[in-house]
């Protein structure tokens, strides 16, 4: 007989979680090679502040921003948008 398995929101939301939790794990020291400003602007990044926002909220220059963007998604290997996401959910930057 086939084993049956809940299903529904919160089945579904304990198997986000618990992808999250196993995607931190393998990610954490390199998660923790970050500085505490690269960490900060990851975080703004995920609540969808663009680089002119981030850069008034900081009091840095756009360039600055750009080039913690970009030392961010060479130190996690990030490829786009959504791995900037990934991360501050995995690290509780963002609420989920």
């Amino acid at each position: 007989m086939k084993k049956q398995y809940p299903t529904g929101p919160v089945t579904h939301k304990i198997r986000q979680l618990n992808r999250l939790d196993i995607f931190k794990q393998k990610r954490m020291a390199i998660f923790e090679t970050l500085s505490d400003r690269e960490t900060e602007v990851l975080q703004l990044i995920a609540q969808g502040k663009n680089n002119p926002k981030i850069s008034q909220e900081l009091l840095i220059s756009r360039a600055t921003v750009q080039n913690h963007r970009a030392m961010i998604r060479q130190k996690l290997d990030i490829k786009n948008e959504q791995g900037f996401m990934k991360y501050a959910l995995a690290f509780n930057l963002i609420d989920f």
